[in-house]
């Protein structure tokens, strides 16, 4: 027997292995199965793809190594999911066996294995919790079972302790004669141990041991009623939808919504619809924040039908969740990027909220994009996609009107709420009474009322820590990371200097390494520095902050929210975190501390992705009864992602934008593929990129393709190692994969084998 075998390995064919030594032939391995198989020297893990056919006679010219280990005799994904891998392999120019890697939850590494030929360690797969039960044994009353305590310990109890025993022989016979779990019984009754194993070998107690799924939702989610009444768009919406569900085939849609539109109820009736015709859902949120906001719509409607999926979770949740899906217990998946390879079968549709969001985006390893693949699921599976946002990206809005996708629009929020009013503060023009603080006074004052008034205001700064730079005051040199090319951030509540990009830490109190000169201050703006200004400012509100610093931990991040919705919470300050999708009907005043942030990208998205942030955090305000109103501190009022995202115009943005990319023929005009290059010396990545660059012109003159650079990175170098790119460009996904797939041929020639060379299929950034 023969197996195709994916290996965990940068190779660019699956291998063959036939059956391992001692396994009959009968006992064939199912497909799925996680397995270890030798590769040269060493042993490295693989996944069974199914029975390889065998090659004609005399045309075999080498050995077929047997599997050395099966790992987990049950799949871990079904066999209908490897047509997807495979696509994924080819398009991203990827090795499938890393890509089965990325897509499974815990999946074993091949990394750290030892030689063939040493002991190896045996690999230990995820594996179900268990927990012991106990059970009276039927028809066993209470009075007998504390008669036979009391007899069992041989003392004469008190009227008291033999209430409480009376109490604890209770709890064993409830419920009818169910199992009660021991560590319940243990935590009311500490000291009933010794009784509980008294009471087994009298035959009286049954133990058995049970699997136990580990719950991720944390507390209780409160019952959500559904509206009694949609809202004329919702109704109209949804008779677009259902159809197309019905009729169980591919049907691609953008839900053009306004925030606060009631797109979250929509996806619900939809998800319903299709559990009630026997099939499953796939909802997709860009990050782990969105996931816990929709988490408590979704379980609230759908109870353990749902699982969650993301890297949030423990490893024992995230296992428990992926074989609750995989077994079909639960029908629904709700999670971030990564969701998109869940194990679901009859997929009935695909749901990607905030589809324009760029954390779709994969930035390392296999770097493919969750929306782009759940529309290729929702093909490969017939089924429609729903992508839904208020600010979609150009490509989605471009299919529409190219006619790819269904337009659906939703321009009202529920209950008729207004769009908040939206002010915009020129910092260049506009004098300030404390210029030392990040305030103008518009905003000063504007937080004093909404404060006086009893409600919330929201601040958004797109930068995390105090300050985003340390300068000299002496020479002006900026103080940057030892392994990286960027500036150390002050994160003042740590001590400490740290790099974003690689994690290096480093004392406050350092020297300028340019000139020695102790003379170093922070400069630049971050969500640590507003929190502590809008402290002193307004010393009697309560305060809170949600970044990446304060949300390590997925409790405090989901009690933060919670005390932000109970109104305990006066000012939140944050970041992108908390631009997008959060609902707080409390929230009156949103305040963006400088909008500019992302304008001085060099990147063709930079205009993009500045109006979809305005546009998100601007609909963060007036979701509840009262109007909200957003002050926009810039200093570029006139650019027009600022001027259209004052105004809630995407449509005005979108001619704007569009005309702007069709002379440069960036996308939606073509597709991109960055090829990058990293080393440790800068030389040998220049000369690589630099035959890279030679090879593809030579080979790009017949086609449709421009070749641009190479050039260094914009982060010219990350984790000590230089990085160099040059772009590819064409409007043909053929010649882009032809081109690539050349280079990845002579890869040996063109790039030394201490230069790293990948490739960025559709890249989300230029950086």
């Amino acid at each position: 027997m023969l197996y195709e075998v994916a290996v965990d390995a940068p190779l660019a064919t699956t291998l063959t292995y036939r059956q391992p030594v001692g396994r009959t032939e009968t006992k064939k391995i199912p497909t799925g199965c996680c397995v270890r198989v030798p590769l040269g020297g060493r042993l490295a893990i693989g996944y069974v793809l199914g029975p390889a056919e065998p090659l004609p006679a005399g045309e075999q010219s080498f050995v077929i190594k047997p599997i050395a280990e099966v790992l987990a005799e049950t799949p871990l994904f079904p066999p209908d999911l490897i047509g997807f891998y495979r696509w994924i392999a080819n398009y991203y120019l990827h090795p499938i066996g890393e890509v089965l890697r990325t897509g499974l939850p815990l999946a074993p590494t091949s990394r750290g294995n030892r030689q063939l030929k040493a002991k190896t360690r045996p690999i230990m797969l995820p594996g179900p919790l268990m927990a012991p039960l106990i059970k009276v044994r039927q028809g066993v009353g209470v009075d007998e079972l504390v008669d036979v305590v009391d007899a069992s310990i041989q003392v004469s109890l008190k009227k008291s302790d033999r209430k409480a025993l009376s109490f604890f022989c209770e709890d064993l016979i409830r419920s009818n004669y169910q199992p009660v779990p021991r560590t319940q019984l243990l935590a009311r009754y500490p000291s009933a141990g010794p009784m509980l194993k008294r009471l087994q070998a009298l035959g009286v107690l049954e133990q058995s041991d049970q699997r136990v799924f580990r719950d991720p939702f944390g507390e209780p989610t409160e019952p959500q009623t559904p509206p009694e009444h949609l809202t004329t768009e919702q109704r109209q919406v949804l008779d677009g939808l259902l159809p197309a569900i019905d009729a169980q085939s591919f049907s691609p849609f953008l839900l053009f919504g306004v925030t606060g539109c009631g797109k979250t109820e929509v996806y619900l009736r939809a998800v319903q619809h299709v559990l009630e015709a026997h099939k499953t859902a796939l909802v997709l949120v860009p990050e782990i924040a969105l996931a816990s906001q929709l988490e408590a719509h979704f379980h609230a409607r759908f109870g353990s039908r749902l699982a969650l999926l993301h890297s949030g979770l423990g490893d024992g949740e995230r296992f428990d969740q992926w074989q609750n899906v995989l077994s079909g217990e639960a029908q629904v998946v709700l999670g971030a990027r990564s969701a998109v390879f869940a194990p679901l079968e009859r997929l009935g549709i695909i749901i990607v909220d905030e589809e324009h969001e760029p954390a779709y985006k994969q930035e390392d390893g296999l770097r493919y994009n969750g929306r782009d693949l759940a529309v290729l699921r929702a093909q490969m599976a017939g089924c429609p996609v729903v992508l839904g946002s208020a600010t979609p990206s150009m490509v989605s809005y471009h299919h529409c009107m190219q006619g790819k996708y269904t337009l659906l629009t939703m321009r009202k929020r529920v209950a008729e709420q207004p769009l908040p009013t939206v002010e915009i503060v020129d910092l260049a023009a506009t004098r300030r009474s404390r210029p030392e603080l990040a305030f103008s006074d518009q905003l000063i004052s504007a937080l004093a009322d909404t404060l006086e008034q009893g409600r919330q205001s929201l601040l958004f700064v797109n930068r995390r820590g105090f300050s985003s730079y340390m300068a000299c005051r002496d020479c002006g040199a900026i103080l940057q990371c030892r392994h990286c090319l960027v500036s150390m951030t002050l994160h003042r509540g740590q001590h400490t200097l740290l790099c974003h990009y690689c994690g290096f830490r480093q004392h406050p109190a350092t020297l300028c390494p340019a000139c020695g000169s102790a003379r170093i201050s922070g400069g630049g703006i971050g969500s640590e520095r507003i929190e502590e200004e809008v402290r002193q400012l307004f010393p009697e509100a309560r305060v809170a902050r949600l970044d990446s610093d304060t949300t390590g931990n997925r409790k405090h991040y989901q009690a933060t929210l919670k005390a932000v919705r109970s109104g305990q919470v006066d000012i939140l300050v944050g970041t992108q975190m908390i631009a997008k999708g959060l609902h707080f009907p409390r929230i009156t005043l949103v305040g963006v501390v400088w909008a500019d942030t992302g304008l001085g990208m060099p990147d063709y998205k930079a205009s993009e992705r500045t109006f979809a942030l305005l546009s998100q955090v601007t609909g963060r305000a007036g979701r509840g009864s009262d109007p909200g109103r957003v002050i926009i501190q810039t200093y570029q009022p006139h650019h027009y992602s600022i001027a259209l995202a004052r105004r809630h115009d995407y449509r005005g943005f979108y001619e704007q934008e569009i005309a702007v990319r069709r002379p440069l023929a960036y996308p939606p005009f073509s597709r991109l593929v960055i090829v990058r290059f990293s080393g440790r010396k800068e030389e040998r990545v220049e000369q690589a990129a630099s035959r890279v660059g030679r090879f593809l012109r030579s080979h790009s003159q017949a086609s449709r393709s421009d070749i641009l650079g190479p050039t260094p990175s914009p982060l010219g170098k990350l984790k000590d190692k230089v990085r160099w790119q040059l772009l590819i460009k064409s409007n043909s996904p053929a010649v882009l994969h032809a081109l690539c797939e050349a280079v990845s041929t002579e890869r040996k020639q063109l790039c030394p084998h201490d230069v790293t060379l990948g490739f960025d299929v559709d890249p989300e950034n230029m950086m």
